[in-house]
């Protein structure tokens, strides 16, 4: 479906902004439904996916109070402050600048990102596409579609914790997925975006010289706020760049010094904030635990495959058009996917998150293998003539309708995520998502009568929201940031459990260095145990659903 070429007009630009600022408004939907439709006595805590996700809230409230270093409250080992989670950390100190509270610095967050992510993207894509159709193609494949992995295989066992079904489970796969939950990861994909143009147009062998090195250092910069943001996607950085240096290497039949040049340029700028987090891991035990433990693998490639299938296959029909050109653009999204299909089950902790923004190289291989490759061998067959020479029908109209029926088969997931989070949000709105009034009341308590530093014992539900509401350290809290977190969690299952010997209690709570015992909902559905009857807590606070006691010391 050969197409005229042309730029990227002002019209065509208000049309993107258009429908940026209406997707960013489509994605707050259910978060505005939470709000709007909770419960008599409930709140909504503002967030989705995870209760866990409050250790965002937390990182963006330590940043309110004007901290830089991040001291993770999910854990009761002493620990010092490092220069972690800054993207969150700098949220914080936004926030305070305009006044705002750390949940509406996060909700801000994400609709401020999301809208950056569209109009990075299409702006991407137009490099490589150059007539409007195909760019709102591959704007539309990019920014909606999904695929077909709907489901766990007959083999695996149905895991809360697993990524599986992709299309339904796991944010970072999709952008509308992606977009709808966490700032960072929309920003991440535009960091990346930012840094593959420069290093295309530093590598180029049209540009100035002096541009050239300002390119390789704009690179340097993106890779270096990137490492700000989420530091692991310097693999994905480092190994695209370092492949297609290879791939042009192998082209030219020589070493390229100059582009060699670049590439140093581009990853020596990050450098020492990555030597700082080695040493960082090396040096400080609980931060190396958190990382330890901080693990996202990938599922089984089947589900990939399933997820990213329509692009794959469209995609396809693009290798032989690389074959024969000596230089062709598509090569480099084809390396990105290939980077990514390594890393995925490369040895390192956070394998899936690699997948951020592949749907970005996909969507424009699918785009051009459908429009270039595709529709006009579907033009030729003899029923697609026949057809286009009926009344009313052209060969051109019935290619629009086919890629527009394309669009909205592989947008199916997100419309069923989307409609998902609007009723779990707006008419489920499940515990601890949304919370007792008088819970938040009694963390607000603590956040006016306890010092900063005092750990609270709680159920596990409990003390992932109760840093981000009170600010105060807790025993058990973040499955990730919670040194020994299942150990943790099976002690304080104890502790709430009638069973359990009273004199342990006393001295598991001293020994920990819990200073005070919340009791509400979470902490009475672990057991039986009345706190009131305890000679070692004296209750401080009390309402309708939470009692409060402080540890007292013989």
């Amino acid at each position: 479906m050969k197409q005229a070429v042309d730029r990227v007009s002002r019209r065509e630009w208000s049309a993107v902004v258009g429908f940026a600022v209406a997707l960013v408004v489509m994605l707050q939907v259910p978060y505005m439904l939470g709000y709007v439709l909770a419960q008599p006595g409930t709140a909504y805590t503002g967030l989705l996916i995870n209760v866990e996700d409050g250790s965002y809230l937390s990182a963006i409230g330590e940043g309110l109070g004007g901290a830089w270093l991040y001291h993770t409250p999910f854990t009761t080992e002493p620990h010092a402050a490092a220069f972690l989670e800054v993207f969150y950390l700098a949220l914080g100190h936004i926030a305070r600048v305009f006044n705002l509270s750390a949940t509406a610095m996060w909700h801000g967050a994400r609709a401020g990102t999301a809208a950056i992510l569209w109009l990075a993207l299409f702006g991407f894509i137009s490099l490589f596409l150059k007539n409007a159709f195909q760019r709102w193609t591959a704007f539309l494949f990019a920014v909606l579609g999904a695929g077909f992995d709907w489901a766990w295989f007959p083999w695996e066992q149905a895991d809360a914790l697993s990524a599986a079904p992709l299309d339904w489970r796991m944010p970072e796969a999709h952008l509308f997925f992606g977009a709808m939950t966490y700032p960072h990861y929309a920003m991440n994909i535009v960091l990346i975006l930012a840094v593959f143009v420069a290093l295309g147009y530093a590598l180029s062998d049209a540009i100035p010289e002096q541009r050239r090195w300002l390119l390789a250092v704009g690179a340097g910069i993106g890779n270096l706020v990137m490492g700000l943001v989420y530091p692991f996607l310097i693999f994905l950085t480092a190994g695209v760049a370092g492949a297609s240096y290879l791939y042009l290497t192998w082209r030219a039949r020589k070493i390229l010094w100059r582009h060699a040049g670049v590439l140093f340029i581009a990853f020596a700028i990050p450098l020492p904030l990555f030597l700082y987090y080695q040493f960082v891991l090396m040096t400080n035990p609980v931060l190396q635990t958190w990382n330890a433990q901080a693990i996202t693998l990938s599922p089984n490639p089947l589900h990939y495959i399933l997820a990213y299938a329509p692009y794959l296959l469209l995609g396809a029909l693009t290798l032989k058009q690389i074959r024969s050109s000596t230089h062709s653009p598509l090569a480099f999204l084809w390396i990105w996917v290939g980077v990514v299909a390594v890393l995925l089950y490369a040895p390192l902790n956070p394998q899936r998150r690699f997948v951020l923004g592949l749907n970005v190289p996909l969507a424009i291989l699918a785009t051009v293998g459908l429009c270039d490759v595709a529709l006009p061998w579907l033009a030729r067959t003899r029923a697609f003539v026949a057809l286009s020479r009926r009344p009313n029908y052209s060969v051109a109209g019935l290619q629009k309708i086919i890629v527009i029926s394309l669009i909205a088969l592989t947008s199916l997931a997100n419309v069923y995520v989307w409609i998902s989070s609007a009723a779990l949000l707006g008419f489920v709105q499940p515990y601890p998502l949304f919370r007792p009034v008088a819970e938040l009341n009694a963390m607000d308590w603590l956040h006016a009568n306890t010092a900063r530093d005092a750990v609270i014992l709680s159920a596990y539900w409990t003390g992932s929201f109760i840093p981000a509401r009170a600010g105060n350290p807790v025993f058990v809290g973040q499955r990730y940031e919670t040194i020994r977190f299942d150990d943790k969690r099976l002690a304080t299952e104890k502790f709430f459990n009638a069973a359990t010997d009273d004199a342990w209690r006393a001295t598991f709570v001293r020994e920990q260095g819990i200073a005070y015992v919340f009791w509400g909902r979470g902490e009475r559905d672990l057991g039986a145990f009345d706190p009131a009857q305890a000679s070692y807590l004296a209750q401080v606070f009390a309402n309708d659903a939470v009692r409060i006691y402080r540890v007292v010391t013989p």
